[in-house]
Order: structure tokens, then sequence, then C-alpha cells
């Protein structure tokens, strides 16, 4: 017979000597203060950062979207612990002038 358990996902956790950011449900890490590149983007549902990079972070499937800036390809991100949708991640530029958010 074959028992079935719940595997735990690993985590990373960030140095705490630094100031990080973390899930609001289940306080996983997910990037350094030093990580963030901006905190002037709007969201569907209020104030988005922009990180350079992201730890505990899980990715969906990439779809084109109209955003405040125009015609983006992105994907929604979750927390892979908790499963909570976090925001989205820039997959592909689709105007030339905001390449700089390419794979943040």
């Amino acid at each position: 017979m074959v028992t079935m358990t719940r595997s735990k996902t690993f985590q990373a956790y960030l140095p705490t000597c630094h100031r990080t950011y973390s899930c609001i449900h289940c306080r996983a890490h997910l990037a350094n203060h030093d990580e963030l590149i901006s905190k002037s983007f709007q969201g569907s549902q209020g104030r988005a950062y922009l990180f350079n990079s992201v730890v505990n972070v899980g990715c969906g499937p990439a779809e084109e979207r109209v955003l405040l800036t125009g015609l983006h390809a992105v994907a929604d991100i979750y927390c892979e612990n908790c499963k909570t949708t976090l925001g989205w991640k820039y997959k592909k530029v689709v105007q030339v002038w905001n390449d700089m958010r390419v794979s943040k």
C-alpha cells in the first residue's frame, strides 16, 4: 500500500539583517529591499511594485493584457507556499518603450 502525503515546498529564506518583502498571508520571503526597482506602478487592485528578482513564487501562463501603460504580455505570479496571487510578471515586449520591464 502506498501512502500519499503532501510534500512541503522548499522555501528560500532571505537574510534577516536586510529589509524584506513577504507574502501577506503566510509570510514567505519574496524579495530583498535591494531588489526593488520602483513603487510607481498601479495594478488593478492598487499600488504595485517592480522588483529585479523574487524568490518563492510560481508563474502562470503568459497572456496579453491592457494595463495603464498599454498592451503587455504578462503572467500572474503566486506565492509557492500558500498559492496566493501576488501580481504579475512582464514576459514579452509588446511596445518597444516598455522593454525595461521584461523578466521583472
